[in-house]
């Protein structure tokens, strides 16, 4: 019953966080809307999903979910009301990773209560170290909001990142722990040099993580997976430290609190008679409705609902960082794990990994014969279309043979002798198979760029193979000696080439590829390159000068005009390489 009041009231804290957003946000584009909403939506899952079992979560999950749908039913057939739709997909946003943290901090038997407001375990801080952090929450707050929300923000974002390095410089305890900032700056460039915003939610959740990672326990040695969960309970251990400044600032100014409250506490009795009162001489006199809704939108026009929102984002982040500075500087942060090992049965595996290779020998071997050898196929089959399909299903087995070969490492890192012999050989041939099905889904997808033309999807595919060819060498060499986290080799590759992309000129790559087979009379169109960003306006250029087509003329003029014209006031943090580049560009 516990668990299903508290789906129930999950269920309305989101409809009313809904009707909150939709008020709030209302003046806002959706590049802002949805990842804003979906940290609410987030926040708000995750504190009321956290159970004391699975069981209960799964319960108070479905509840939610089921309450919310039946509420905004029953409005929607009430009221006719028409629903942002970016907000519902901030919410699915949110949710998703949601689920996931509170399924860990479920299984891990975190509670909140023990330790929102707690100072427990906490090294002695000095006046010095406080003042230094407090000023740290506020310059990140301020910033935050000055240098990072604004639309369209562009140089700013990486100022943004120099200063935190600076800051973090003065307050940091471990000096070393800052390099984690270097791929935060990273993707922080891509705000200047690139148009292309299709990374900017993706940035700042990576961003945050990094944080996180900063400061937490992390080993290359061993294969434990520990600092996973670690980092996010530092980041909850953050979100519960919101309340200490101003514990700090009570502590510093304790005759003045009294009259604080007494202040706050005739404000909360004031403000709603003064409503009543207001409403009621409104229903009562025409001219002073008048006169009372003609200040309400001045008022309005003056406090802007768009910076009151960014101001309030600004200082949830300030306090977030100081939460997480104040972590590093405590122990807290530090969550240890004794190590678990498993023992499996050596023979059984062995028996799987030969059966698996026997199929995988076969399908090599045709691989090599048809694929690259290109021989003769059976009656009814095309080359193109043998070549092209299957693309994604052998992808998805080079990730399961991965997962597959890490699996007996860890299993079988306890045995030894001529039956582990065997085992590591087995393994080495089945990371050789997934080399070959790597190659071969390389070589499929060349074989669509080759017909169609780069994507953006194509473009990060074939990235990502090169990227796993990478690690995949790597767990060559773990296979023989299982002495270092692959795991969190492999967490590095991924952020290479996930902060690789947000400064390569990725549109301006496909657009060339594009135009190009269209120069060459390859493709009858380039309408997919007008889909991309003002980044691909240097490639541009040589099919305006080239072609004798004025309609195409016209539509790269029109592109050109559309991603370099904006409404907003043109102010310095908005300045954007690639789009002063494009604004150089000669009809």
């Amino acid at each position: 019953m516990k668990y299903l009041l508290k789906g129930i009231g999950l269920g309305l804290t989101l409809n009313a966080a809904n009707r909150i957003c939709e008020f709030f946000m209302q003046n806002l584009n959706s590049e802002s809307v949805v990842p804003i909403s979906a940290i609410i939506f987030g926040i708000i899952i995750t504190a009321f999903l956290v159970s004391d079992n699975v069981a209960g979560l799964f319960l108070c999950g479905f509840a939610g979910l089921f309450t919310m749908f039946m509420s905004e039913i029953f409005i929607f057939s009430q009221f006719f009301y028409i629903f942002d739709f970016d907000i519902y997909v901030g919410g699915l946003y949110g949710s998703l990773p949601a689920i996931i943290l509170a399924l860990i901090l479920t299984v891990k038997h975190f509670k909140f209560s023990d330790f929102i407001a707690s100072e427990g375990g906490v090294i002695q801080m000095d006046k010095s170290l406080k003042l230094r952090l407090i000023i740290y929450g506020i310059i990140s707050a301020i910033s935050f909001s000055y240098l990072v929300l604004p639309e369209d923000a562009g140089v700013s974002v990486p100022a943004f990142a120099v200063l935190q390095f600076t800051m973090l410089w003065f307050i940091a305890p471990s000096k070393k722990r800052l390099i984690f900032l270097v791929p935060v700056f990273i993707m922080s460039l891509n705000s200047f040099i690139s148009a292309n915003d299709i990374w900017r939610v993706s940035n700042f959740i990576i961003s945050i993580l990094l944080y996180s990672c900063m400061f937490t326990d992390i080993s290359f040695r061993g294969d434990s997976l520990k600092f996973i969960p670690n980092t996010i309970i530092n980041s909850v251990y953050s979100f519960s430290r919101f309340t200490i400044p101003f514990k700090w600032a009570k502590e510093r100014s304790s005759g003045k609190i009294d009259i604080i409250k007494r202040i706050c506490l005739a404000l909360v009795i004031t403000v709603p008679c003064v409503v009543v009162l207001i409403i009621v001489l409104s229903n009562a006199d025409m001219v002073f409705s008048v006169k009372t809704e003609n200040f309400l939108e001045q008022l309005l026009e003056i406090i802007s609902i768009n910076t009151m929102f960014k101001v309030i984002f600004g200082i949830i982040l300030g306090l977030f960082l100081f939460g997480l500075m104040y972590n590093a500087n405590s122990s807290v942060c530090k969550l240890k794990h004794e190590p678990n090992e498993r023992k499996g049965d050596i023979i059984v595996i062995n028996v799987l990994l030969s059966a698996i290779l026997v199929i995988y020998t076969i399908f090599v071997i045709i691989q090599f014969k048809y694929l690259f050898a290109g021989s003769t196929l059976p009656q009814g089959l095309n080359y193109t279309q043998y070549a092209r399909k299957g693309f994604f299903e052998l992808l998805s087995l080079t990730g399961v043979n991965i997962g597959l070969i890490l699996t007996v490492i860890k299993l079988t890192k306890a045995h030894n002798g001529k039956w582990l012999a065997v085992c590591k050989i087995l393994c080495h041939y089945l990371c050789l198979v997934t080399i070959v099905l790597l190659i071969s889904s390389f070589y499929r997808m060349f074989l669509y760029t080759n017909d169609d033309g780069l994507t953006r999807l194509r473009f990060f595919v074939m990235g990502f193979l090169v990227f796993e060819a990478i690690g995949l060498i790597i767990t060559f060499v773990y296979i023989a000696k299982p002495k270092f986290n692959i795991v969190l080799v492999y967490m590095i590759l991924a952020l290479s080439y996930y902060t690789m992309l947000n400064i390569l000129p990725t549109d301006n790559i496909i657009a060339k590829n594009q135009i190009d087979k269209y120069i060459k009379g390859e493709r009858k169109d380039i309408e997919y390159v007008y889909t991309l960003s003002a980044d691909a306006v240097p490639a541009m250029k040589e099919l305006y000068e080239k072609t004798k087509e004025e309609e195409v003329k016209k539509q790269i003029e029109n592109f050109i005009e559309t991603k370099t014209s904006s409404n907003i006031p043109e102010r310095w943090q908005r300045y954007n390489f690639s789009i002063e580049n494009a604004k150089k560009f000669n009809y």
